[in-house]
């Protein structure tokens, strides 16, 4: 097994059932590891204390019995600030997703979802997409203006015309491929665009972007 491709799984879910089925699916999978499970963020504070240790990728429900997930996620992002931090939920209010991405969440997954969205998600998030149930993405594109991008005019100016048509295709929610699609160049190119919006915006994946345009529009 190559370590370098190994990723460590942390999660914190109280649902005992659902718990389990992720621990037995992460087991089972080879280039995954359970780093811990938890049902509470109390008992996560315990392990910390023991364990420091931080996990490639954090699974968190926001719906926790006493501290919620949600008022925690600022909490793990300064414990685990390269984690990436994926919330799980059946909460799909405007106000949780939006709490939950702009407090340093790199995705957002609706219960219910197959285990095997979990390992589709895993590797999105790994490539440096964002981990976002499509109604999710819906939400957060709603809050942006058709058309538009609202990232500061002054960190745009560094961009060519072609980073700006990628950019606004991003931000109307498209994926690479669609990307690709619309604007009639190769997949290559499109990743080629992203890398350099994503170092001149000062961002490191869709989700950050996503939330940098949320942030400046609000």
């Amino acid at each position: 097994m190559d370590k370098k491709n190994f990723i460590t799984v942390g999660l914190i879910e109280d649902n005992q059932a659902l718990r389990r089925s992720i621990e037995d699916f992460v087991q089972l999978d080879k280039e995954l590891g359970m780093l811990f499970s938890c049902n509470s963020i109390e008992k996560w504070l315990m392990h910390f204390e023991t364990d420091p240790i931080a996990p490639t990728i954090l699974f968190l429900d926001i719906g926790l019995p006493g501290i919620s997930g949600l008022k925690a996620i600022s909490i793990l992002r300064s414990k685990y600030p390269l984690t990436k931090l994926i919330v799980i939920s059946g909460d799909s209010s405007n106000e949780s997703v939006w709490e939950a991405i702009t407090s340093g969440a790199n995705g957002y997954l609706l219960k219910p979802f197959s285990l095997m969205e979990i390992r589709q998600q895993i590797n999105i998030i790994q490539s440096g997409g964002a981990a976002l149930s499509p109604q999710i993405a819906i939400k957060l594109i709603q809050r942006i203006s058709a058309g538009t991008t609202a990232v500061d005019q002054n960190e745009t100016d560094s961009l060519t015309l072609r980073e700006k048509d990628v950019l606004e295709q991003l931000i109307k929610g498209l994926s690479y491929k669609e990307v690709s699609n619309v604007l009639k160049i190769s997949y290559a190119t499109v990743n080629d665009h992203i890398k350099n919006i994503y170092s001149k915006l000062g961002v490191n994946s869709k989700s950050e972007l996503i939330v940098k345009v949320l942030k400046s529009k609000n």
